[in-house]
C-alpha cells in the first residue's frame, strides 16, 4: 500500500489561509456588531432626548387635567347642593369627555428598535417601564371610565327638556346648555342623576391622584435620563482624545 506524501509547506500554507479566512469572517461579524451597537446607542440617546420632550408635555397635560377635574368636581357639588343658586355651568361645565392619554412615541421607538436594552442604568429602565406600562395604563383606564360616566350622565339628562344651546368658541366660552326652568329643580333632585355624577366624580379624583403621582415619576425620570446622557457623552469625550 502506497503512502501518501504530504507537502508540509503546502499544508501549513493552506492551514494559514483557512485561519486567515476564519479570522476575517469573525472580525467582520465583530465589527458589524460594533457598528450595530453604535447605531443602537445613538438610537437610545435620540430616543431618551425625545422622551424628555414628551415628559414636559405630560406635565402640562397633568397640570391642565388636575385644574379641569377640580372645576368639574366643584360644579357637581354645586349642582346637587340646593343652597347654591343654579348656574347653567353646573351642567355644561362637567358635560364633556376626556381624551385618552397617548404621548409615548419615543418610548415605543426605544422598545421597537431594541435600544431600551442599551440603557446602562437598570434603575432608569425600571422607572421607564413603571411609568409607561404602569401609570399610563391605569390613567387611560380611568379616562375610559370617565367617558362612559359622561355618556351615562348625558343619557339621563335626555329625560329633561333642553330649551337651547349657546355654542362656545375654541379657547373662549364654554358651550352652555339651557334646560326648561321647570325641569331645573327636578334635575337637581334627581337621585339617579346624582348617583351617576358621584360615581363619575370618583374617577375624576383618581385621575388627579394619578397625575400627581405622574409628576413625581417625571422628576425621577428626568434626573436619571440626564445622568444617562451625560455619562455617555463623557465616555465619548474620553475615547475621542
Amino acid at each position: 500500500m502506497k503512502k501518501i506524501k504530504i507537502n508540509k509547506n503546502l499544508f501549513f500554507r493552506y492551514l494559514f489561509e483557512v485561519v486567515v479566512i476564519i479570522f476575517s469572517i469573525t472580525t467582520s461579524f465583530y465589527i458589524q456588531d460594533l457598528l450595530n451597537n453604535k447605531d443602537k446607542e445613538e438610537y437610545k440617546n435620540k430616543g431618551l432626548e425625545g422622551v424628555l420632550i414628551e415628559l414636559k408635555k405630560d406635565k402640562q397635560f397633568f397640570k391642565f387635567g388636575r385644574t379641569y377635574n377640580k372645576q368639574r368636581l366643584s360644579y357637581i357639588d354645586s349642582l346637587f347642593d340646593l343652597s347654591f343658586s343654579f348656574n347653567p355651568l353646573y351642567i355644561s361645565g362637567i358635560w364633556g369627555n376626556s381624551e385618552l392619554f397617548e404621548n409615548k412615541n419615543f418610548f415605543n421607538a426605544l422598545v421597537s428598535t431594541g435600544s431600551l436594552e442599551f440603557i446602562k442604568s437598570k434603575e432608569l429602565q425600571s422607572e421607564l417601564n413603571n411609568y409607561y406600562n404602569g401609570i399610563y395604563t391605569i390613567l387611560n383606564t380611568t379616562i375610559e371610565t370617565d367617558n362612559r360616566s359622561f355618556l351615562r350622565f348625558g343619557d339621563k339628562l335626555t329625560d329633561y327638556k333642553m330649551d337651547s344651546i349657546n355654542y362656545g368658541t375654541i379657547g373662549g366660552n364654554l358651550t352652555t346648555h339651557y334646560f326648561d326652568p321647570s325641569d331645573i329643580i327636578k334635575i337637581r333632585k334627581d337621585k339617579k342623576l346624582k348617583s351617576i355624577a358621584l360615581d363619575w366624580s370618583m374617577y375624576m379624583r383618581m385621575q388627579s391622584e394619578l397625575m400627581t403621582e405622574g409628576d413625581k415619576k417625571i422628576e425621577t425620570l428626568e434626573k436619571l435620563i440626564e445622568e444617562e446622557l451625560n455619562n455617555y457623552h463623557s465616555t465619548e469625550e474620553i475615547f475621542s482624545k
